[in-house]
């Protein structure tokens, strides 16, 4: 088995699609609003439900060991949109063309995606801009993820890509469906988010995604 080198290789493959998706969350902006948060939890919503119940049908997965009901951030969303909707509408359409399971490997690379933005997730939560942090602890459930457990899941993931990928061609198949993963996130979030405009602040944005240390 190829082990944890996979996850390296994953995290360079994916670099310059995460620093694309990272231009269209603007709730580390300055002058981020509750509305802009409200926008961003809704397009999570949307990737995340439809996509979370397709891994936890993936019989392969849960035979490497992928806990799907432990890994759900669904419900979080869920959580935190009924905490902030304030009479707006809390869950708009699931997302349309998601990424293909198919093989254990490539199912493995799509959750890769989803479990880095959890690493991810922590980070973002220390630095909300002002008219945001006031809602830590009330309607940040889905960016607190799995909280003190956060390491403790990452380095089982890390165990469970051990045991799904065995070959050089699992690590292609598995590479390709986290830059897919990716790519439909990112048609996703341009329908709810124009790109940031400013190349020091997309340049800042992409330092940030590398520095998480998952995807």
């Amino acid at each position: 088995m190829l082990g944890r080198s996979s996850l390296r290789r994953l995290k360079s493959e994916t670099a310059a699609l995460h620093a694309r998706a990272e231009q269209y969350v603007r709730i580390l902006d300055a002058d981020a609003t509750a509305a802009d948060y409200h926008r961003y939890l809704v397009a999570m919503h949307g990737y995340h439900a439809p996509l979370e119940r397709g891994l936890a049908a993936h019989e392969g997965l849960a035979a490497a060991g992928f806990e799907a009901p432990l890994r759900q951030k669904r419900a979080l969303l869920e959580q935190d949109l009924a905490q902030l909707s304030a009479g707006r509408g809390q869950c708009a359409h699931d997302c349309p063309r998601l990424p293909a399971l198919g093989s254990l490997a490539r199912a493995t690379g799509v959750a890769y995606v989803l479990e880095g933005s959890t690493l991810g997730g922590r980070y973002v939560l220390a630095k909300l801009p002002p008219a945001l942090a006031a809602l830590r602890g009330r309607a940040t459930a889905f960016l607190e993820g799995y909280g003190d457990a956060t390491g403790a899941r990452w380095r089982a993931f890390g165990d469970v890509v051990a045991r799904a990928i065995g070959s050089p061609a699992d690590e292609d198949e598995a590479a390709e469906g986290a830059c897919e993963a990716f790519a439909r996130l990112i048609d996703w979030l341009a329908l709810h988010e124009r790109p940031l405009p400013r190349p020091d602040v997309v340049t800042a944005r992409a330092e940030l995604a590398a520095r998480r240390g998952a995807p």
